[in-house]
C-alpha cells in the first residue's frame, strides 16, 4: 500500500498531473484500495497457515478475484471519461494507473515480502508477539549484560 501512495506522485508528475481539489483525492482512494487488496491476500495467507504454500495458494485463488475486481473497476472508470468536466480525465487516468499498481503490489510484492520471511524463519501466523519472540531468538526477557529487545503484549488484529 505505501508503495502504491509514493507511486502516486511518480505518476502524476509523470502525466503532468498537477495537485488541486479533485486530485488530492486520490490519496484516500489509494489507500483505501491498497489496504483492501492486501487484506485479502494476508487474510487468505493466514487461514492456509502461513507457508509457502499458503503463499502460492493464495495467489492463485484470492489473486484472481483481485484481478477481476481491477478489471472491472478500471473498465468502470473509464465511463468517467464521458462527463464533460476537463478536470476529471487526469483524475481518473491516474486512479486507473495507480489501481493496477495497486493490484500488481499485492499480487506480487506483498507474496514476495511473505516468503523472504517465510523463508527467514518468521513466522505469518500468531501475530506480533510470535514475531518478536522469533526475532529475539525465543526470549522475552534478556540477561542483565545483554541489550534488552522490549516485547510488548498486544491483542491479536486478526
Amino acid at each position: 500500500m505505501g508503495f502504491t501512495v509514493g507511486m502516486q506522485w511518480l505518476v502524476m508528475d509523470s502525466g503532468d498531473v498537477s495537485l488541486s481539489l479533485v486530485t488530492v483525492m486520490i490519496g484516500s482512494i489509494l489507500v483505501g484500495v491498497g489496504v483492501d487488496f492486501s487484506i485479502h491476500i494476508a487474510n487468505r495467507v493466514k487461514k492456509l497457515g502461513g507457508s509457502i504454500e499458503a503463499i502460492e495458494a493464495s495467489c492463485a485463488s484470492t489473486g484472481l478475484s483481485l484481478f477481476e475486481a481491477t478489471i472491472v473497476t478500471a473498465a468502470g472508470m473509464t465511463c468517467a471519461y464521458l462527463i464533460p468536466i476537463p478536470a476529471i480525465k487526469p483524475f481518473i487516468t491516474v486512479i486507473i494507473i495507480l489501481l493496477v499498481v495497486a493490484a500488481l503490489s499485492a499480487l506480487l510484492l506483498l507474496p514476495a515480502i511473505y516468503s523472504f520471511l517465510v523463508k527467514s524463519g518468521i513466522p505469518l501466523t500468531g501475530g506480533s508477539n510470535s514475531m518478536i519472540l522469533k526475532i529475539s531468538g525465543g526470549r522475552s526477557k534478556s540477561n542483565d549484560n545483554e541489550p534488552q529487545i522490549p516485547v510488548y503484549e498486544a491483542k491479536e488484529a486478526w
